[in-house]
């Protein structure tokens, strides 16, 4: 009977994470539709700082959210199937579907990688809020919108122009123009990058070596200050863009992260891992003791 109803009690969890998750992620899909207008800011004729070229971004808005998911699940499963503790260390799952025993390490995966996506949606819909309530230019606004406002008739150079239209043809485009800041790429490089370090930080174990936790977090490091970097080499945000896209990251990661569940991590699990990383500590030591005694 306690089998039962723990798999009622699981899938019904699901199912609720599921819808909420979807709930959250509504807005999203909208912005790209055209739903929303950003607001409409005037600009001055003298501001040479949204005056840059148009370019291409170095990183796509696919390859940031395919990378960033990848990168972010492929860190939370690396860190429940490596090896990091004795395989009869494991906690026996009492959860059932078909008949069939579901192994802790896909409860704990399940666990946190929903909280994750639950960060990302968070991300996206506060970043995109702010960027549509803002509506500030980007860096490469004026050759974007191609306004039909004449400077050069301007008696007061430093006049705030709000009269006017932009004669680019392609809507989706000027509307983007209108979405500095923050920056999305930054936001959802930095939440990415500081969520998957932190997840490695406390939960990755390869008796192996410790060298390798600090590769995995230096590379994540390094993608994510190439993605925000990129973003002001292309003429796509000013640089407090970026500040202000990494601070809504950094912040929510943070948050995020303290609200991974550790429900399949039993205090016996982490206590077990300390043991053996004392253990190989102690046995380092007394090698090299050993080895300069020789």
């Amino acid at each position: 009977m306690i089998p039962k109803l723990l798999n009622d009690k699981f899938l019904t969890r699901v199912i609720i994470d599921l819808v909420l998750l979807i709930i959250v992620a509504i807005p999203i899909p909208l912005v790209y539709t055209g739903v929303f207008t950003p607001f409409k800011r005037g600009y001055f004729c003298d501001d040479e700082t949204i005056r840059y070229p148009y370019k291409e971004s170095t990183v796509s808005d696919t390859a940031l959210y395919l990378g960033g998911l990848s990168f972010g699940i492929f860190s939370i499963i690396l860190c429940e199937i490596l090896p990091k503790f004795p395989r009869n260390s494991e906690i026996e799952s009492e959860l059932h579907l078909c008949d069939r025993k579901v192994p802790s390490v896909a409860l704990s995966i399940y666990s946190s990688t929903h909280v994750f996506l639950f960060g990302v949606c968070i991300v996206e819909v506060l970043t995109n809020f702010i960027k549509y309530t803002l509506g500030r230019l980007r860096p490469n606004f004026i050759d974007v919108c191609q306004s039909d406002f004449n400077c050069s008739s301007l008696d007061d150079p430093y006049m705030y122009i709000t009269n006017y239209t932009c004669t680019n043809p392609e809507t989706y485009s000027v509307n983007d123009s209108r979405l500095s800041f923050p920056s999305g790429h930054s936001s959802i490089a930095g939440y990415v990058a500081l969520f998957s370090i932190m997840y490695i930080h406390k939960y990755f174990f390869c008796v192996y070596t410790r060298l390798l936790k600090r590769i995995l977090q230096f590379i994540l490091l390094l993608i994510a200050t190439y993605t925000v970097v990129s973003r002001i080499e292309d003429n796509k945000h000013h640089w407090s863009d970026v500040i202000g896209g990494l601070t809504v990251g950094i912040i929510i990661a943070i948050a995020v992260f303290l609200m991974t569940p550790c429900n399949f991590r039993r205090e016996e699990e982490v206590s077990r891992r300390e043991k053996i990383e004392k253990e190989n500590e102690k046995f380092s030591i007394n090698s090299v003791e050993l080895y300069g005694s020789i």
